[in-house]
């Protein structure tokens, strides 16, 4: 049986070699790729996060306007150039009309469902049914339930803090995002730092935090989907699954049945919307709304406060402006004043700058589609049939010195009223742009200013360490030695 191992081995061999050789053979310049692994060896083996690759390239082909590399062996584009960006995500969105990877239903009847895989009018619908949800409005009348969440951290600290500590953000940050998530998603009040073994935080620590398992998960359904589908291998286990489900449909029944008081909040949205929708596909709704806020807000405040912390001037700055506001209990209208604190809004969009919610955004074409020259004036240009796979580079492009003069450096006045104009379009794009772009981006940034109020008008941070490396095991840009700051009493 051994010549049949090598003769798999050897097929596996040469077919990875021809499909490497997609963009070498049309002009595209590209890292040499590794036999079925393509660009991602030191990905697969726990050496750099994924956003790592994506730079070695961009740093490398600093005059393409894009470049190529292989996701295993699926030829991936990345777009440099600012025009070209704006080109896929906003004016050929209906040749962009698809996230990058696609797990339906039948292969995660869960996650297949949500508004990420979505296509087609389906997604449409979702898209128009939820997008209520996010309003200016919406995130108004959910503001003082952000700040029930952030009063009990604030409580807890209290008790714990009466010098200098050092403190693991990560235990407040993701407390307080999964209570607020829980609030405004599924209806439920929970106080995390109390009880930690809440079934909701609970689940969320077990199914939803983004690491390794996960990203490799998705190349799985990106490079044998068929595979995948016949291990029936889930983005969630699906005993997490039918625990989220069943928490869920609880919720939406009590809603239904009037046995809650009606709330401002997601899933009121979600219980108005079903007469069009099914309840399997309102859950997977919450359920996104879940994994995609999870990790990504609580990191939005880590580094915040780790900016503020290797900043001193900045933090001093932001505590002058935050001692302007009026005591908490005269404060008629959370969602204005938060709105209204123009540093802070500065400030939080220097650090999505520095460090965004995700390194990059995924696209497919589903239409062919011309990439225009590889560099202004080539004669060399890919004409991509419908499916090639794009990876916005927004991680690279936030710290090209060409966009961004000390990209590497903290300062928020980039984003004053004088200075925004300067900002070349599609070089600043934390939650991504176009029809597709991040539907909860001002829900997880005023969660997040509710919390930062809260904490640097009573805490001031400081650091050690000069700049966090990424962990290579994480989707996410997470920091590799963890999440240790100082916290002191102001």
């Amino acid at each position: 049986m051994w010549w049949l191992l090598v003769l798999l081995v050897t097929c596996l061999f040469y077919y990875s070699r021809n499909r490497l050789k997609y963009f070498s053979s049309r002009g595209v310049c590209t890292l040499p790729p590794v036999p079925l692994l393509g660009n991602l060896t030191a990905v697969t083996f726990g050496r750099e996060n994924f956003v790592e690759a994506i730079a070695a390239g961009y740093d490398a082909f600093k005059d393409q306007r894009y470049f190529g590399l292989y996701q295993y062996l699926v030829p991936t584009l990345i777009p440099r150039d600012p025009e070209l960006i704006r080109q896929i995500m906003v004016r050929d969105f209906n040749s962009f009309a698809d996230r990058g990877v696609h797990i339906d239903a039948d292969c995660d009847p869960l996650f297949g469902r949500n508004l990420i895989m979505l296509t087609g009018s389906k997604w449409r619908s979702m898209r128009a049914s939820l997008s209520p949800a996010f309003s200016g409005a919406r995130c108004r009348s959910m503001a003082p339930l952000m700040a029930e969440s952030a009063c009990a951290v604030i409580a807890y600290l209290r008790e714990k803090i009466s010098g200098e500590e050092a403190m693991d953000i990560n235990k407040i940050t993701m407390s307080y995002v999964n209570d607020v998530i829980a609030s405004c998603a599924f209806g439920f009040a929970v106080d995390s730092l109390k009880d930690p073994d809440n079934c909701i935080f609970r689940l969320g620590k077990k199914a939803v935090v983004q690491d390794t398992n996960q990203v490799m998960k998705f190349f799985g359904y990106e490079n044998m989907k068929s595979i995948m589908k016949f291990l029936q291998v889930k983005i969630i286990p699906t005993q997490d699954a039918e625990q989220f489900s069943q928490l869920f449909k609880s919720a939406l029944k009590a809603r239904r049945e009037n046995l809650v008081k009606p709330r401002p909040d997601f899933i009121q949205i979600l219980v108005d919307a079903a007469q069009e929708f099914t309840d399997d596909d309102l859950v997977a709704q919450a359920v996104l709304f879940y994994v995609a806020g999870y990790d990504t807000t609580a990191n939005l405040i880590y580094y915040f406060l780790y900016e503020m912390a290797i900043n001193p001037r900045v933090q001093e700055k932001l505590h002058e402006e935050l001692d302007g506001l009026p005591p908490d209990e005269d404060i008629e209208d959370l969602y204005e004043a938060v709105q209204g604190l123009e540093y802070l809004d500065m400030c939080v969009n220097e650090v999505l700058r520095l460090w965004p919610l995700v390194g990059s955004a995924d696209r497919r074409s589903v239409a062919t589609y011309d990439f225009g020259p590889t560099y202004p004036g080539s004669k060399d240009r890919l004409m991509a049939p419908a499916g090639i796979h794009v990876w916005l580079p927004i991680y690279s492009i936030h710290r090209d010195e060409t966009y961004w003069p000390k990209p590497h450096d903290c300062i928020p006045e980039r984003f004053s009223k004088d200075r925004k104009a300067d900002i070349v379009p599609y070089t600043y794009m934390p939650f991504g742009n176009g029809p597709r772009h991040c539907i909860g981006s001002r829900f997880a940034v005023l969660a997040a200013k509710v919390f930062l109020v809260k904490f640097l008008r009573s805490y001031k941070t400081r650091a050690d360490r000069a700049s966090p490396h990424l962990s290579p095991r994480a989707f996410i840009l997470r920091p590799r030695d963890g999440y240790l700051l100082y916290v002191t009493p102001r």
